[in-house]
Formats: C-alpha cells, structure tokens, sequence
C-alpha cells in the first residue's frame, strides 16, 4: 500500500603543487552535520521502519520532488547512511535555505524554508580592464514547475564578445533517472596574445545534449555524457595565417566522486570530478581533444566559518590551433591575471577561500574572505607555437552580502593582488561566489 503523503530537498612546481592538493585534501576527513534523524538515536548500521513522510514549508515545490529522491518508496526500511544522503540531497537541490528531517516512531518529518527560485541573472565580474569585463543579463527558474528543474536564459558579454545561451537541465539526484539537459549557444570571441599583434574574431553557433546517469544510493559514483557540436567561423583576421572554418563533433564522458554538501555559507565534504573531451574538427581536418580534473572541497572549521579549496588541472592536444585552447584570467582563474590574453594548451590552478560568516538578520548574512589563488600555463603564441610553463600568484581579501532567501545570489567584492607573472591589483565584484 502506497500511503498518502502530507505537504504543508614536464609539469612546473606550480602543477605538482596544485595536483599534490587535490590528493592530500581529497583523503582528509571532512563531514558535514549529521541529520536531526540520525541524531535521535539511530546507530550505524541500524535500520528503521519509516511509514509515513510529512513535509512542511513547500510553496512551490511539489511534494514528489523531494519523495522521489528517496531510495525506496514508503513504506519501507532505511539505515542511518541513507537518512543522511537523503537529506544532503535535498539540501543539494539548493531550493531551500533550511532542511530539518526529525523522526517520531515510524513517521518522518521534513520542514523545509523555500527560496525564491525565479530570478534574474545580473552577474557582473571585473576584468583586468574594461574590455575584459563579463556581463550577463538574463532569467532563470530554477525550480520548474515545482520539479526542481532548471530553464534559462542570458545574453553576456565575455571574451571580449556578446555571447547567448539558452539552457532547460533535470537535477541529477534522482536514485533512478537519467537527468537530461539541453543547451544552445552562440558565441562572439575576440582572439588576442601578450606578444603578437595577431588577432581575430572566433564565432561560434551551437549546443550540447546532456545525459546524466542514476545517482545511486550507496556510492558517491556519478557519471554523465554530453555530445557537443558547433559551426566554428573565423573573421576579422589582423596578422598571420588565417584559421580555417569549420564543424566541429565531440562526445564528453564524465565521472565524478561525489561527496559535497552544498551550503549557503559552510558547505563541506568534497567532490571530485574527470572529463575526457574527444572530439574532431571537420574543415581543417583537426582533432581537438581535452582532459579535464577538477576538484572542490569545503572543510568546516566552526558552525559559521569554512576553509574552501577549488582546484582544476586541465589540456588540449597540441594542434598549433589557439582556437583549440584553454583560457585562463580573473573571471575565472587567478584574480589580477590579465583575462582574454594567455590561451593556453595546458593549465592548472588553485583557489583557497577561508570564509567566516555573520547572520546579520533573518535569512541575511555577511561575510568575510581572505583568499590566495595559484597556478600555471603553458600558452600559445600567436603562431600556434607552445611557450614555456609560467607560474602566477595572488593573495586578497573580500566581502559577500548574502540574501540566503534567493537562489545562487549574493554581492560579492574581491580585492586582489597579483605577484607573478607580473606586479597588479584589482577589484572585482560578482553576483555569484568566485567558485
């Protein structure tokens, strides 16, 4: 019997550094806060007998969002381990602000504090010039229909060129389904180099399909693919061999250990994540291939204070193309670093954040950063031609104001200082966390 349920979820020291992080944080011990469940006297490895699910706090969200992110339907048996994933899974949807599960006998309660999920996308980022700024006016719902799922749209000025994006994604905590996500793009990208009078414009027209497999319960193991196509067009040219135009056709395949527990102000736990990105050029008859490693940990030094780390090591087979490369910069990299300028066949860096939060009022909160971020790269010259690995540093302090009642929104100031490649500060502002 279904019951009813009551509503009322050659590598440089720089790379051996940044990758050394990666494996030595990923073995640390780091656990987020125990449910309210398993904190009434249920022991690991013990089961309990759960009959009926009442929520509390649902405005928009449909009941069966939550519901179906459990392992089995009700009634049914559950252990301590699956309570826990449980209820980080619905703090993942990052819909609520609040999620308190409690047990009495064999009834459970879950009371939730909804965000508004319906928002407008207004990020703005400071490069380290005005050209080099990223704007992005857009919508998005990140609750539709009450699903869970996403549906935006943006129009944003990146790369030294308008860009538009339009996306519709499933979340993927589901123990039983594929999430899907579709995604179309067309994209402006002014080319340049530090020591080159070389540039051009790259245009780009088309989109990704997104398969994200069962997430399920028992092993952090996630794994998804995406098939990505473009029509690639090449203007604009000042100096140099002009780059052929073409199509290009790639399949991605992922894998990600996931153990993170997303949180407005003290997330913890870790995740880490591998993409290999073959793909082929038709036109130039070119492979373009890419490797990708990323890691992100949150480490909770007290109830209001965490240690983040973020780090990415990434390449591109070496085709002499820089339209075939990876970019590193403020907007997303190291804060000072020039943006739009080092295209790069490889790259890896680390971000560190220690953040301490205060609640200021209900559902407000400031908070304070100090940060220092590394890396190095290896970039193309305007040729095609690959130069030596260079190193780049910075350390700085910030500030966010953070509304914990929106979705994936707050005010963000970073000061930054820039020690290598080259002396320079910057001040940058977002709407979003730097990572």
């Amino acid at each position: 019997m279904r019951h009813v349920y009551i509503c009322s979820i050659r590598v440089p020291s720089f790379c051996r550094f940044s990758l050394a992080c990666c494996l030595v944080l990923m073995l640390s011990h780091s656990t987020g806060a125990a449910s309210a469940l398993a904190a009434s006297g249920l022991l690991d490895g013990e089961t309990v007998s759960i009959e009926t699910v009442h929520i509390e706090g649902l405005i928009h969200t449909k009941p069966e969002t939550l519901l179906r992110l459990l392992p089995r339907s009700v009634p049914a048996e559950f252990t301590r381990a699956e309570v826990e994933e449980f209820e980080r899974r619905v703090r993942n949807l990052s819909l609520f602000d609040r999620v308190q599960v409690t047990r009495s006998d064999r009834n459970v309660t879950i009371d939730v504090e909804e965000k508004i999920t319906l928002a407008p996308i207004l990020n703005f980022t400071s490069g380290s010039s005005v050209k080099d700024l990223n704007a992005t006016v857009g919508l998005v719902e990140y609750n539709l229909f009450g699903t869970g799922t996403h549906l935006g749209g943006q129009f944003n000025y990146s790369q030294r060129g308008p860009n538009v994006e339009v996306w519709l994604s499933q979340h993927s905590y589901e123990p039983d389904r594929w999430a899907k996500e579709i995604k179309g793009a067309y994209n402006v990208n002014g080319i340049r180099f530090a020591d080159s009078a070389s540039t051009w414009t790259r245009n780009r027209i088309g989109g990704e399909v997104e398969l994200k497999g069962p997430y399920r319960y028992g092993s952090p193991l996630r794994y998804e693919v995406v098939v990505k196509v473009y029509h690639e067009l090449i203007n604009d040219e000042q100096g140099g061999q002009r780059s052929p135009d073409g199509y290009y056709v790639g399949m991605i395949p992922e894998i990600m250990w996931d153990k993170y527990h997303w949180h407005d102000l003290v997330p913890s736990g870790y995740r880490i994540g591998l993409a290999l990105k073959p793909g082929f050029f038709f036109g130039a008859n070119q492979q373009r291939h890419e490797v990708e490693l990323s890691y992100l940990q949150g480490i909770p030094l007290s109830s209001t204070t965490v240690l983040m780390i973020n780090s990415l090591a990434e390449a591109v087979n070496s085709s002499g193309n820089p339209n075939h490369s990876l970019l590193i910069g403020s907007i997303a990299g190291v804060r000072g670093l020039s943006d739009n300028l080092y295209r790069n066949r490889a790259q890896a860096y680390t971000n560190m954040e220690l953040r301490h939060a205060i609640q200021v009022a209900p559902r407000w909160a400031t908070q304070g950063v100090l940060f220092s971020d590394f890396g190095a790269f290896q970039s193309f010259t305007g040729d095609g031609n690959v130069r030596d690995w260079r190193g780049t540093v910075n350390i700085g302090a910030g500030m966010r104001i953070i509304p914990t009642f929106l979705s994936n929104t707050l005010l963000r100031v970073d000061v930054a200082h820039l020690f290598s490649p080259s002396p320079n500060s910057l001040i940058q502002f977002g709407i979003t966390q730097y990572f």
